[in-house]
């Protein structure tokens, strides 16, 4: 029961937070719902490092609920870990970020719904269940993207988000009864290792693909997340970007696992997908930076699309060749790509939030008035540029290791992954440079008004900071809660 102590107190919190939030109108008062939902949160993270201490030790945590066998093993508490202190970073700088919204007790709510669904994915141990948390992650982020919903941009962009992902859901729903009318079960356990090739799991296969590679914004079913991630506030861009499309593809990677050891090209699609991934999403980021009105979430977001290219070619590497090296990557790069793109959009946030203004030529010169968010921004780009010695270089340089030993198993086309890879990177630093560039090089047009945020978005933004500085010198720190998940995927996952 302790393995759903986190769980229950998001789902509780969540209802607290809604009373807090009304009590709060009654009262004229601030910040009830959110403090409410900072200290369930805060309870949670703290309750999760001890399981988490206990699984990396050899414990394997499982309840049986209504027939339903839930497990928290290695895969679960990596995905647990980065949502929570994602999300407990997320709230703390939403005390203040939010203060000025109507309708606070309906976002910390959902707030923490979310984050509910994203830690009942690494507990599902059937499909079905596996369905039911992803739907749980889904339907609060529908609404914390058109959260703003007098504005038309957030409408618009909510409404494109739940009709694609409406759809997505629908060919995953097709997909899991596909499975089940060809086996008679949906357990993981029972499903891995003993599918033989069918046409109907073919397609199963491929509804998977189809309908959970939405909310992983896979090439080409992203087309939801640049308008997503704009309109949304930016607490939740980061919410959206750092953890619910790493999520999405935690999810497919669960489904996909039960292919294993079926002669279905599994990794090689994936590895075929990572490339058209990063490749549009780099270059679609690279075309935004060339507007004459460069819009800086819109950018980020699209950098969203390609980073997600580099976490599926490390885990398609290896599940279509097992190797170990590319595993590591894909998933230490789910963890660094949280923070680091977490930090950016919390950053672009208060750039918005002060200046009163998302474009970026009307921020020339900021990084000089406000030194502390110039300075944790431009570290969180060239973090995802692959600059060494930060979190994105170590995860990367992983991805393209794992990439060029597949040498050995196919040749020179193991050598050309890398090498496209590399070229993306490259390509990254097309638009994060000019960014930069913007922000302190370029003529001021910023006021002297112009300060630095409260003292609370600060502290968030230092925590993503130090996190992605701790994780680039000292990769070891999330590699320990890394690695056992590879062991854990090298075998099947289950």
């Amino acid at each position: 029961m302790i393995m759903l102590v986190p769980f229950i107190f998001l789902l509780c919190g969540s209802i607290v937070a809604y009373a807090m939030g009304r009590l709060e109108i009654t009262l004229r008062t601030k910040h009830l719902a959110a403090y409410t939902a900072l200290t369930f949160l805060i309870c949670a993270t703290i309750i999760q490092c001890v399981l988490t201490i206990l699984v990396l030790q050899g414990q394997t945590f499982t309840y049986m609920i209504g027939g339903t066998l839930l497990k928290m093993d290695a895969l679960s508490v990596l995905l647990s870990m980065i949502t929570l202190v994602l999300g407990t970073v997320v709230c703390l700088y939403s005390v203040k970020y939010m203060e000025h919204d109507h309708g606070q007790e309906y976002y910390y709510s959902l707030l923490l719904l979310m984050i509910a669904g994203i830690i009942g994915i690494g507990l599902a141990t059937d499909l079905l269940v596996l369905y039911l948390f992803f739907e749980l992650m889904s339907i609060p982020s529908f609404a914390l993207v058109a959260f703003r919903r007098n504005e038309w941009m957030a409408i618009e962009a909510g409404m494109k988000y739940i009709i694609m992902s409406a759809m997505g859901s629908a060919l995953a729903f097709f997909g899991i009864s596909l499975v089940y009318l060809q086996t008679g079960t949906l357990s993981f356990s029972e499903l891995n290792g003993f599918l033989t090739t069918t046409p109907l799991l073919q397609i199963a296969m491929i509804f998977f693909i189809l309908g959970f590679g939405v909310k992983a914004a896979i090439v080409p079913l992203h087309t939801w997340l640049p308008d997503a991630h704009s309109a949304a506030p930016s607490g939740i861009s980061a919410m959206l970007s750092g953890i619910v499309i790493g999520a999405g593809f935690f999810t497919l990677i669960r489904a996909l696992l039960i292919f294993t050891g079926t002669s279905l090209p599994v990794g090689e699609l994936l590895i075929v997908l990572a490339l058209l991934t990063m490749t549009v999403g780099n270059i679609m980021a690279f075309v935004q930076s060339t507007h004459k009105k460069v819009d800086l979430k819109r950018i980020l977001a699209y950098s969203s699309v390609a980073q997600m290219g580099y976490i599926i070619l490390g885990v398609g590497v290896g599940f279509a060749y097992h190797i170990q090296t590319g595993y590591q990557g894909g998933l230490f790069h789910l963890m660094t790509h949280a923070f680091m793109k977490g930090l950016a959009f919390l950053c672009a946030g208060v750039l918005i939030h002060q200046i009163g203004t998302r474009y970026l030529d009307e921020m020339k010169g900021v990084g000089l008035s406000m030194k502390f968010t110039g300075f944790v921004f431009a570290l969180s780009l060239l973090s995802l540029a692959g600059v060494p010695p930060l979190s994105g270089f170590m995860s990367e340089w992983l991805i393209f290791s794992g990439s060029i030993q597949t040498y050995s198993i196919i040749g020179w086309w193991g050598i050309a992954i890398a090498v496209i890879a590399l070229v993306n990177a490259l390509i990254s630093l097309g638009y994060y440079l000019p960014i930069i560039r913007t922000l302190y090089l370029a003529p001021t047009q910023i006021k002297n008004s112009i300060c630095e945020p409260s003292r609370v978005m600060m502290l968030a933004m230092a925590i993503l900071a130090a996190l992605t500085i701790i994780l680039g010198i000292w990769p070891e720190l999330g590699l320990q809660i890394v690695k056992p998940a590879v062991d854990a995927l090298m075998i099947g996952g289950i």
